[in-house]
C-alpha cells in the first residue's frame, strides 16, 4: 500500500520542511501540498535536512479534491468535533484498519490542515475517515510537523522502505465501491439526508477487503439493473 501525506493550507514553510524530514525518517516518500502560502521556500529546505528530495518531488495542488484524485482511502486528521460524522479513529487504530484493506486500497492519504485552524468542514467531508491524536491537554496543540511525525511513525509498517518494494498503481476497488454507493444513494434519495449519506460512506470505508468485494458485487448488480433516479420514483 502506498501512503501519501497531504498538507493543506500551510502558512509556515518550516513546517513543510520538518514534515518532509519526518516522513522520510519513517520510510515514506510522497508529499503533496494544497495551496501552500509559501513554497518553494529556502526555509523549508533548511528544515528538511537530509530529505531535500522529498520536497523536490512534492506536488502542489490548488485544492484538496485535486490532491485526492488518485487516492482510494483518505484519512482526515482533526481534533474538532464534527457534526456530520461522529466517529473519530484513534491514531493507533489506523494500522489495523489499513491492514484489513489488503488489495482493495492501493493508495491511501493522511490529510493535515493548516497551522491556524486545521482542516475545514468541506475538506473533512472530502475524506473518508477522521483520525485524531489523543492529548492530555487540549492546549497548546501539537505542532503540524509533530503530528505528521506521529502518524508517519504509527504507519511506518506500510512504508515502501519497510515493504522493500516500490508502490504499485492503486487497484481502485475502494474507489469503485464508493462511486457505486454514491450512485445508489443518489438514486434512492438518501442524499437528501446529509447525515445518513455521510455516515453510510464512512462505514463503507471501514470494510475489510473481502467485504469490499461483496458490497462491490452487490452494487454492480444494482448498477446493471438501471436503478431509477430519485426524481423518477417521486
Amino acid at each position: 500500500m502506498d501512503i501519501v501525506f497531504i498538507l493543506a493550507d500551510t502558512a509556515v514553510p518550516e513546517n513543510i520542511g520538518a514534515s518532509a524530514r519526518a516522513i522520510h525518517t519513517m520510510g515514506f516518500t510522497r508529499l503533496r501540498l494544497v495551496n501552500p502560502l509559501q513554497f518553494p521556500d529556502e526555509k523549508a529546505f533548511r528544515l528538511a535536512y537530509g530529505s531535500r528530495q522529498i520536497l523536490e518531488q512534492a506536488t502542489i495542488h490548488p485544492g484538496l479534491q485535486e490532491a485526492l484524485a488518485d487516492i482510494d482511502l483518505a484519512i482526515a486528521t482533526s481534533m474538532k468535533k464534527r457534526s456530520v460524522r461522529t466517529d473519530s479513529h484513534h491514531i493507533q487504530t489506523l494500522p489495523g484498519i489499513l491492514a484489513k484493506k489488503k488489495r482493495s486500497v492501493g493508495r491511501a492519504a493522511v490529510v493535515f490542515g493548516g497551522e491556524e485552524s486545521g482542516l475545514s468542514n468541506g475538506q473533512v467531508a472530502s475524506c473518508d475517515l477522521i483520525s485524531h491524536i489523543p492529548m492530555k491537554q487540549r492546549y497548546p496543540s501539537l505542532n503540524l510537523s509533530h503530528a505528521v511525525m506521529l502518524y508517519a511513525y504509527v504507519l511506518s509498517p506500510f512504508s515502501t522502505v519497510r515493504l522493500k518494494q516500490p508502490a504499485g498503481p492503486a487497484p481502485g476497488k475502494q474507489r469503485q465501491m464508493a462511486r457505486l454507493a454514491h450512485m445508489a444513494m443518489d438514486a434512492t434519495g438518501i442524499k437528501k439526508n446529509v447525515n445518513l449519506y455521510a455516515r453510510i460512506l464512512e462505514r463503507l470505508s471501514l470494510l475489510c477487503d473481502d467485504d469490499v468485494n461483496l458490497v462491490l458485487s452487490f452494487l454492480d448488480k444494482l448498477e446493471n439493473m438501471n436503478f431509477p433516479s430519485a426524481s423518477e420514483t417521486v
